[in-house]
């Protein structure tokens, strides 16, 4: 009888969630087929790893290094990296995914980007254009960020987290910040929104009370004061990665569709079927996918099902959806310094189709480009985005932004969601 080998953690490199867009259809629909046959097809080796991202080439780096016999890595998407995605164009070079590397030498990519030359400077937030805005134009008072960041702090440590370890981390804020706040009362929920937002930015979730203030206490994190971009690019640790990996051991746009792990007759072997309707029988699998795809696929992906106690877990896990805007221009509208812009909203009176923005608490330059704007986009709100026609939403943040600055804001050179 095959014996599932559990999904393996080789990362030290965790990164926000991805769903798989709602109503598309998935390379994986469909694929049925005789069992038999397909054992009968298969290619034989010693190890599969599926999933190309960093726990999945760091998976595959070590078992080759140990001598593991026939390492094989399927990747679904046609790039290695998973969550780190650069993009290079022209003079430009942003990070779709993966963007900093933080909490100084506590942090293992952090000595591996120092030996490697990967390192850049700190971030100096001293040298950015700070402005906090409402979202018609007003200034804000900018004692709401002071209070909200002092409580993403404070409520980040034990003390402050042991009472709430029943409950839902944003109570710990939901409890501080009406106490703490009284410089403006007409933008006390503004800025609460604010706190709400950054707080779902910072913690990967679709609703602070979505992550218990147990786990929050119990999640390492790292110091923030030592925030790093890589030099060259994220994508620089990916080829670290698989320099040591034989291009006739990596194949791409392969989405395993199929694992049966109990067969009889596959001579104690996991039988893995990819979308191609390629197969492999493989003595030990590896697999580094995202929880997000193991909750959407599992039940068409495993034959049998996984064991009940795995899937109690796997089904009591919350998970968040974090998207990325990366809007650019050839000069900064905004002035000569890199910009670090806030917004909180007073009103929630936008047209349906744009409801999305309320999420948005910041736009701010990127460290290698100060005419480059990211912001991130969460929950539900990032799922309407991912819905909307690229287009669309590039005018509704032009637009957006022309609204909170005051300023002229041109037609963007560069935009990539």
């Amino acid at each position: 009888m095959a014996l599932f080998r559990e999904i393996s953690c080789f990362a030290f490199l965790v990164l926000g969630f991805i769903f798989e867009a709602a109503g598309e259809d998935h390379p994986c629909d469909g694929i049925i087929g005789d069992t038999n046959n397909w054992i009968r097809s298969a290619r034989r080796t010693n190890v599969v790893v599926i999933g190309g991202g960093a726990a999945g080439l760091t998976a595959a780096k070590t078992l080759i290094q140990n001598q593991a016999g026939d390492v094989l890595l399927l990747e679904a998407q046609d790039y290695l990296g998973g969550r780190v995605k650069t993009i290079r164009e022209g003079p430009l070079l942003v990070e779709e995914g993966a963007g900093w590397i933080s909490g100084g030498s506590a942090n293992p990519l952090f000595n591996l980007a120092k030996r490697l030359g990967g390192m850049n400077s700190p971030v100096r937030k001293e040298s950015y254009d700070w402005r906090a805005k409402t979202s018609n134009g007003r200034n804000a008072d900018p004692s709401g960020f002071d209070v909200a960041a002092s409580l993403m702090e404070e409520c980040d440590v034990d003390p402050a987290l042991v009472p709430y370890h029943s409950t839902g981390y944003g109570r710990c804020f939901l409890d501080k910040f009406p106490v703490r706040y009284f410089a403006a009362p007409s933008e006390k929920e503004a800025w609460l929104h604010y706190l709400h937002m950054w707080v779902n930015k910072e913690a990967g979730t679709n609703d602070w009370m979505d992550k218990s203030a147990r786990d929050a206490d119990h999640f390492t994190e790292w110091d923030m004061a030592d925030l790093r971009p890589w030099r060259r690019g994220f994508d620089t640790f990916i080829q670290y990665l698989r320099q040591e990996i034989p291009a006739s051991q990596i194949k791409t746009s392969s989405p395993v569709c199929k694992v049966f792990w109990d067969l009889d007759d596959a001579e104690g072997s996991v039988l893995l079927v990819t979308s191609a309707r390629e197969a492999y029988l493989a003595d030990y699998v590896v697999i580094t996918t995202s929880v997000g795809h193991l909750k959407e696929r599992h039940r068409s992906m495993f034959e049998p099902a996984l064991p009940s106690e795995y899937l109690d877990t796997l089904n009591g896990v919350e998970l968040g959806v974090t998207d990325k805007i990366l809007i650019g221009w050839n000069e900064p509208w905004w002035g000569k310094r890199p910009l670090d812009l806030h917004i909180i909203f007073q009103d929630f009176n936008l047209p349906s189709e744009e409801s999305w923005l309320y999420s948005i608490m910041e736009f701010v330059s990127t460290q290698r480009h100060d005419n480059v704007l990211q912001a991130v986009v969460t929950g539900e709100s990032a799922k309407l985005m991912e819905n909307l026609p690229e287009e669309e939403v590039k005018n509704q943040v032009v637009r957006h932004l022309k609204r909170v600055t005051g300023q002229n804001v041109p037609p963007p050179s560069f935009f990539r969601r």
